[in-house]
């Protein structure tokens, strides 16, 4: 198909030159100069002290709220713009929702402790060789051109290591051709231990597409304790030059989620579509989920972004017997 490129993007979705001139000129006017737009200039990220905010948006009142080792900075009460700023701004981020609180779900499936001590019944696993033949990919069922690409995203404070993936791979990769390292980091690595899913993302993105030049987007942070899902798009809406292929095995319930920040993404996700780039996501480790609504009732609780229309969802496969 005909995509657009990163500019023709910027051409589609920048504000008009008054939104530009309005919004600026109210920022500046409180002497917030501290802000960082994207290639397609339609949004903006500034930093500024919490009195200058509750000027800035007449109602907000910003207080420290502290639970454990968590902090955030929140305004219980609701904001307003003025009435000539309305029609140039769409989203304003982070104000009020807090994080949810994550609960200890008990794995009852999991197998007894003497029986994991069987010798009899080790088993590694689904390993690339199983999934490669499963789906039926042979040893010739790699990338060859020189501009295939691919990437996975990671958050929550999961890193790799690029020692465990070449480890990984001379294990494991022996029958087919591989790559061993990954190409290109984007954004900042931690130093600690290796991460459990970005591991598992890594290793098997570079095993079932084999021998595809490869980057991970590493997304440090959060957004309200969850993963910063916006700040990764706009960093591709920086970028003229990135993978055409994006996997992510990571996902929030979509109702912990506001409504303004669900479509800002979607707008994003959107706009990656439009320049031909596949965006996959996991629809989540046990499917649609389930909540109780008032009146005692349950109902679906899809997962986000798995949810967009504008990403391709992709489910889980069991196997019996690997």
């Amino acid at each position: 198909g005909r995509y657009l490129s990163l500019e023709q993007v910027r051409d589609l979705v920048q504000p008009s030159p008054a939104t530009l001139m309005t919004v600026l000129k109210w920022l500046r006017g409180h002497g917030v100069e501290s802000c960082r737009s994207v290639a397609t200039l339609d949004f903006l990220e500034c930093r500024m002290p919490a009195g200058t905010a509750e000027v800035l948006l007449p109602g907000a009142e910003f207080h420290r709220y502290v639970k454990g080792q968590a902090s955030v900075v929140r305004s219980p009460l609701p904001y307003a713009v003025p009435e000539e700023l309305a029609e140039h701004l769409d989203f304003v981020g982070g104000l009020h929702r807090f994080p949810a609180e994550k609960k200890v779900v008990s794995r009852t499936w999991a197998p007894k402790a003497a029986e994991r001590g069987r010798r009899a019944e080790f088993h590694l696993g689904v390993t690339p060789s199983v999934l490669r033949q499963r789906y039926n990919l042979t040893g010739g069922d790699v990338g060859v051109l020189a501009n295939n690409s691919q990437a996975c995203a990671q958050f929550l404070e999961q890193y790799f290591h690029q020692a465990d993936v070449a480890e990984f791979m001379k294990l494991f990769g022996s029958s087919f051709t591989h790559r061993s390292q990954v190409d290109k980091v984007i954004g900042q690595q931690g130093r600690g231990k290796a991460g459990l899913e970005a591991s598992l993302d890594v290793e098997y993105i570079m095993s079932m597409g084999a021998n595809i030049s490869t980057w991970v987007f590493s997304n440090p942070g959060r957004h309200e304790s969850q993963e910063p899902f916006l700040a990764w798009l706009l960093l591709l809406s920086n970028m003229s030059q990135v993978p055409w292929v994006h996997s992510v095995s990571y996902g929030d319930d979509e109702d912990s989620l506001s409504l303004a920040y669900l479509q800002r993404v979607n707008g994003e996700f959107a706009k990656a579509a439009a320049r031909g780039l596949t965006v996959l996501f996991a629809s989540g480790d046990d499917g649609a989920g389930c909540r109780r609504v008032p009146g005692g009732n349950h109902t679906f609780r899809p997962s986000f972004p798995a949810s967009s229309p504008y990403v391709t969802t992709v489910g889980g496969t069991s196997f019996k017997n690997p």
